[in-house]
């Protein structure tokens, strides 16, 4: 089974309301299994628009990626990012074996 990544890109625009949602989100994240790879930090933009956060998360398979991003504990945190907090782009890529 391959594994499956998470990737977002994130211009976060209120950072006590993204707080809110980072605080739920993370522990949930790691309680499925997964394990954050990157999360903020340093970047340096090499091409295109550049984004303030790239947060990269490794899932066991796209399966078990896709179904925690339906579950209810990411549901709960995902209330608090609205377009007001942040602008975001979240994919799921496979990994090679």
């Amino acid at each position: 089974m391959k594994k499956a990544y998470w990737v977002g890109i994130i211009n976060v625009k209120d950072q006590e309301e993204y707080k809110k949602y980072t605080d739920i989100a993370g522990p949930a994240i790691i309680a499925s299994g997964a394990k954050i790879l990157s999360r903020g930090g340093k970047i340096i933009n090499l091409e295109g628009q550049k984004f303030g956060r790239i947060v990269i998360i490794e899932f066991p398979s796209m399966d078990h990626a896709e179904k925690f991003y339906m579950s209810n504990e990411y549901r709960i945190a995902l209330q608090y990012v609205t377009e007001e907090v942040a602008d975001r782009l979240l994919n799921i890529a496979e990994g090679l074996d």
